[in-house]
């Protein structure tokens, strides 16, 4: 039991990015006492990637709760050095344009979504392939 609730903990993480992206929305356009404030200045800087990145990665959250540990470890460990990389990489594209005329649009949400993405989607293939590898080690030790 107690293995589960540590892999609903980067649910939880995910579920809180979320909700703080909408607190901070509400509180910016519904109070006064929000406007002007580090909420409204992170906003499009901090806030808003992090609700594109997260939001990408709630299915992934959702499959870590149902995995076996041993594969939630595997998951663990890429996970350690590919989030810092993907916060590196959000971090390093501009927020928005100051030019006339771009010619390439890329700015800091579409870099969230696209860490996200590619996040998600190399750990379901990490999770899958692990998976596979030990129920095929398992089928071949039983005989």
């Amino acid at each position: 039991m107690k293995t589960k609730i540590i892999q609903f903990i980067p649910a939880v993480f995910v579920l809180a990015a979320i909700g703080f992206h909408y607190f901070s929305l509400w509180c910016i356009f519904t109070t006064r006492v929000c406007y002007g404030t580090t909420v409204s200045h992170i906003s499009l800087t901090i806030t808003k990637p992090l609700y594109f990145f997260t939001l990408f990665s709630l299915p992934l959250t959702l499959v870590l709760v149902f995995i076996p540990k041993s594969v939630f470890n595997a998951w663990l460990k890429f996970a350690v050095w590919v989030i810092p990389l993907s916060i590196l990489y959000i971090w390093a594209t501009p927020v928005n344009s100051n030019s006339f005329m771009d010619l390439f649009p890329f700015y800091r949400d579409d870099a969230a979504r696209l860490a996200g993405a590619l996040f998600t989607i190399a750990s379901l293939l990490l999770i899958l392939w692990k998976w596979f590898s030990a129920r095929r080690r398992n089928n071949f030790s039983l005989s």
